[in-house]
């Protein structure tokens, strides 16, 4: 029989202290796992930016990878893909303008993009 003051031990309150103090520890943990050291800059993939290209120098959209491909305005990482499979199967492109024939490049997107390709 037990008497008034004496506590009840059994499984209830040990693992409720425990399952509490993991929680805390996994939301202590899972918060700093994301954040990076003060003054750490993380660059994007494509760490090229369209002012850059527009100041240096053109893409050659004959010799140009998928990842060179998506930095230009518009093109995004299918079309880029899109790009270089029609240049695999079609050859180099003869000028800037036939870079319309590959499907999703219209007009509107070729004018967007002029100035920074050329056909090397």
């Amino acid at each position: 029989m037990k008497h008034r003051g004496e506590r009840r031990h059994g499984w209830g309150e040990g693992r409720l202290i425990a399952a509490a103090l993991a929680l805390i520890l996994a939301l202590c943990l899972a918060a700093h796992w994301n954040r990076l050291p003060r003054g750490t800059r993380v660059q994007p993939v494509h760490a090229v930016s369209v002012e850059k290209l527009t100041n240096a120098e053109q893409v050659d959209i004959n010799a140009a990878d998928a990842a060179e491909l998506s930095v230009l305005p518009g093109i995004g990482a299918e079309l880029a893909r899109r790009i270089v499979e029609y240049r695999a199967e079609n050859g180099p492109f003869a000028s800037a303008e036939e870079i319309m024939k590959v499907r999703g490049i219209g007009e509107g997107k070729f004018e967007a993009i002029r100035q920074l390709i050329f056909a090397g």
